[in-house]
């Protein structure tokens, strides 16, 4: 990422819908606090790349006088003070005032007369009471990526002071206004070195630096992540609210999920830097595709449990063929595969404190014989209401399970009545080795939010309401 954008990547980083436009899975609010620390920042990063800027040789004349100045070179620029203000239906208006630079160089004079006088040296000019101004366009494309482009940049210099080193001092008024307004006009003005800088920072390397603004992103390498945005961006007074896609979809085969986006709970918070809703609906659109294309089917063997708890025999009492004898004696001497599979699609719930996913599938028994064949002996019902904690760290909302309550029933048996505490046993002996720690491990991956590498979240705060994580932040800058 050029660090010279970051001003820009904070306020393009989401987009807004209209009332047209479908319900958002993912909506932000970026406030005028957010927007004067980028500015702040911003002007850092301008300070560092127009100290050092060399500026073209000029050549000219006045009167009987040509002269040549060469080896231009800003050599110190202070930083100004400025503000950002939000403008309705265009995007942001930044201006600046009360900097100054200073200018090195070396001259070279001919008076032309009857007998001609040259002479040169070096010079020095400080320009000051500097102000600036820029608007920047906010969009986006037809791909549902933002967009960005400068209009209108302004810059005028208050005052310029010229000192000469070297040469004929009487010499120097004859010029030393001439040289000092040129200089001004190819500092200031809406074409001069500090708009052009202005410019650069959002036309090129703004526009280069959202191209790593992830609005979709690969998860597990087969689901599609999709924060594309929906329309351009609402600006108000204070800030500027934005909406996004907010759908998991799969990657192969992105088609929408068949089921509506829940209305985000409403928020008028506007003292921190960045607001996010997300909807519950993010994480069920991934879970809808995961049933879907059968992702949600596991086969659980000796491998995946401690202990040989699915032999048929055994010395131990914690064998599976132990707990329930007719496994034992129908299946001696082998062991037992769980065919674990969701019959119908997880469902996340968010609501006033608590996040749950209801969840429903079953178990099937089989029993391994000779040459890797099995036979299928048994089918448990299973029933699951998780409660989940999520958290904010690193730009990524992560989820644990704190509690996975299952209730089992058989639903097909072929080796006749069994006891439901032993099988509630065993299945809760399952959840509690492999099923847990397989969603904790993925909960620990983490789904990352549209935010450019560089720019963090800051004492972050997180709402759970209905059908909505709220996230409260500050943002900072580490380039």
């Amino acid at each position: 990422m050029n660090v010279g954008s970051l001003y820009w990547l904070i306020v393009l980083q989401l987009a807004v819908v209209c009332i047209e436009c479908k319900t958002p899975g993912l909506q932000t609010r970026i406030t005028d606090k957010a927007l004067n620390y980028a500015t702040d920042v911003a002007l850092d990063i301008l300070s560092k790349q127009v100290t050092g800027q060399k500026i073209p040789d000029q050549h000219g004349s006045t009167g009987d006088i040509s002269y040549d100045i060469t080896g231009l070179q800003i050599n110190a620029f202070s930083k100004p003070s400025s503000k950002a203000s939000l403008i309705q239906n265009v995007g942001v208006s930044w201006s600046t005032s009360g900097s100054s630079l200073n200018v090195h160089g070396n001259f070279h004079y001919k008076l032309h007369g009857i007998i001609p006088i040259s002479d040169s040296g070096s010079f020095d000019l400080r320009a000051s009471s500097i102000n600036a101004a820029i608007n920047i366009e906010l969009g986006s494309d037809t791909t549902g990526r933002p967009t960005m482009k400068a209009v209108g940049c302004n810059c005028n210099i208050g005052s310029a002071d010229i000192s000469f080193h070297g040469g004929t001092a009487w010499i120097y008024n004859l010029f030393s206004g001439l040289v000092a307004d040129k200089l001004k006009d190819i500092v200031g003005g809406s074409n001069g070195i500090l708009c052009q800088q202005l410019n650069n920072l959002v036309n090129v390397n703004g526009t280069e630096s959202l191209k790593n603004l992830p609005v979709t992103v690969e998860i597990a390498k087969l689901f599609l992540l999709d924060y594309r945005f929906l329309s351009k961006p609402s600006f108000q007074s204070n800030f500027m609210e934005t909406y996004h896609k907010g759908e998991v979809f799969w990657k192969s085969n992105p088609i929408e999920a068949p089921f509506p986006v829940p209305p985000l709970l409403k928020f008028s918070n506007t003292s921190r830097m960045m607001y996010l809703w997300v909807s519950d609906f993010l994480f069920n659109s991934m879970s809808y595709n995961a049933y879907k294309y059968n992702q949600l089917r596991y086969n659980v063997t000796n491998k995946d449990l401690p202990g040989g708890v699915l032999n048929t025999t055994c010395q131990k009492v914690t064998c599976i063929g132990n707990f329930i004898p007719e496994i034992g004696k129908k299946f001696p001497n082998t062991t037992v595969m769980l065919y674990m599979k969701s019959t119908a699609m997880p469902n996340m719930t968010v609501r006033n404190g608590s996040t749950m996913v209801d969840a429903s599938g079953d178990i099937l028994f089989f029993a391994q014989q000779q040459g890797g064949k099995y036979i299928y002996f048994l089918t448990l019902s299973a029933m699951m209401s998780s409660t989940i904690s999520v958290r904010i760290q690193n730009e990524k909302i992560f989820a644990k399970v704190l509690k996975l309550p299952i209730a089992v029933k058989v639903k097909d048996s072929k080796i006749g009545q069994l006891s439901p505490q032993v099988l509630d046993l065993i299945i809760k002996g399952v959840v509690a080795v492999f099923v847990e720690p397989k969603l904790n491990d993925f909960g620990n991956k983490g789904f990352p939010l549209p935010v450019i590498e560089s720019v963090h979240f800051v004492d972050t705060q997180l709402t759970i309401a209905k059908d909505t994580l709220f996230i409260a932040t500050d943002l900072k800058y580490k380039g």
